[in-house]
């Protein structure tokens, strides 16, 4: 038995996010969910930024949405009601607001987040849904097979840029 999705309902919508101050002056962030750029789980990664400002900048959207218990996902909508955290920080906004406020330059720029309550009709009625909005920097992602198939040497220059910067915010006022 395949577990439901509870994200599908973003496919084909349109999200719009307050930018964090002072980022950027303009007021709203619009982000179109195209279906075929969508990868849909418990924390959807999100992909295809359209923004008046810059059209062609590329981002990233996480939706942190809370599901209920796992065997009460039928219940009616009190029962899953009575489950709801009303707010939720993921660590990853987290951390991506107190490295900008530290002048962390090698950090994807946060352009946008909201956290709100799911509506009444949702799968946990007045939990929490936050949605985290970032640009995508350039190059690849560590990945950790490509990193261990490296030679030592280049091993060791990937942690030395890892060290620099862990060692900048932990002197950063």
């Amino acid at each position: 038995m395949s577990s439901p999705k509870f994200l599908t309902r973003f496919e084909g919508t349109t999200v719009t996010l307050s930018p964090p101050k002072p980022l950027n002056p303009s007021p709203e962030l619009p982000l179109h969910v195209s279906p075929e750029r969508c990868q849909m789980n418990e924390r959807a990664k999100i992909v295809n930024q359209q923004d008046a400002s810059s059209p062609n900048t590329l981002a990233f959207m996480r939706v942190y949405k809370q599901v209920p218990i796992a065997g009460t996902e039928f219940e009616k909508a009190p029962i899953r009601a009575a489950q709801a955290v009303n707010s939720y920080e993921p660590t990853e906004l987290t951390a991506l607001r107190s490295l900008e406020e530290k002048g962390c330059e090698v950090i994807p720029r946060l352009l946008g987040y909201r956290s709100d309550q799911q509506d009444q009709d949702d799968i946990v009625p007045g939990g929490f849904i936050t949605y985290v909005i970032w640009a995508k920097v350039p190059g690849e992602s560590l990945n950790i097979q490509e990193f261990w198939s490296c030679m030592f040497s280049q091993r060791e220059e990937i942690r030395l840029k890892f060290r620099k910067v862990y060692e900048y915010i932990i002197r950063a006022p």
